[in-house]
C-alpha cells in the first residue's frame, strides 16, 4: 500500500516506523536517573556538605527538583551535568545559609600533612568568600580552587562556555582580593 511521503509523521512501512522510532531520544524517567547517579550525586553533595545525612536530604532535594525539567533534558548525559550542577548549588547554597555551618566545624579533620591543611585552609576560605557572591561566580569557583576541576570541565558542568568559566574566575579573583585587602574576611 502507498502512502503520501509528502507528510513526515507518517511512515512509509513497518521499517520506517522503526526508524522514526529510534530517531526520536526515549524518555528519561526520574528513577531511571536515581538509579544511575544517585551515588555520584551523593557523594558530590557529602564532599561539600561534610555530613551524611545532609549529603542525604540533599540528594533527595535534587532527584525532586529534576521532575520539573525532565522535557528539557535530552539524554542522560545531559541529566548527569544538570544535577552535578544542581547539587552543587542546592550545597554551596546550604553552606552559603549557615544551615550546616555547624556539621562543618565539627567536621573537621585534623591536620595530618601540610598538603591537607593547605587544602582545608583553601576549602576553608573559598567557603568564606563564596557566601556573598552570586552562585554563578561561587558554583565556579568552588568547582576550581576546592574541586580542582579544568576549565572545560566545569564549562560543561555549568552549561556556559569555557570563556564564561574563565571570565567567572577572574570575577572572582577581583572581588575575593578586594574582600581579603578590606579584611573582611
Amino acid at each position: 500500500m502507498f502512502r503520501d511521503r509528502r507528510r513526515a509523521d507518517v511512515p512509509v512501512s513497518a521499517s520506517d516506523a522503526m526508524l522514526a522510532d529510534e530517531a526520536r531520544p526515549s524518555p528519561v524517567t526520574v528513577e531511571d536517573l536515581y538509579t544511575q547517579f544517585a551515588p555520584t550525586i551523593y557523594a558530590r553533595c557529602r564532599q561539600i556538605l561534610r555530613d551524611a545525612a545532609a549529603a542525604e536530604d540533599a540528594t533527595q532535594e535534587i532527584f525532586f527538583r529534576i521532575r520539573d525539567h525532565l522535557a528539557g533534558i535530552d539524554g542522560p548525559r545531559q541529566a548527569l551535568g544538570w544535577l552535578y550542577r544542581a547539587a552543587t548549588n542546592h550545597c554551596l547554597n546550604e553552606v552559603r545559609n549557615g544551615r550546616t555551618h555547624a556539621v562543618l566545624l565539627a567536621s573537621v579533620p585534623p591536620p595530618d600533612a601540610s598538603d591537607s591543611e593547605k587544602r582545608f585552609q583553601q576549602r576553608d576560605l573559598v567557603a568564606r568568600l563564596i557566601r556573598d557572591l552570586p552562585e554563578e561566580l561561587a558554583s565556579v569557583a568552588w568547582l576550581y580552587h576546592v574541586d580542582e576541576l579544568e576549565q572545560a570541565e566545569i564549562a560543561e558542568i555549568c552549561g556556559v562556555s569555557r570563556r564564561t568559566v574563565i571570565a567567572r574566575l577572574q570575577r572572582f579573583a577581583e572581588q575575593a582580593r578586594t574582600l581579603l585587602q578590606s579584611g573582611q574576611r
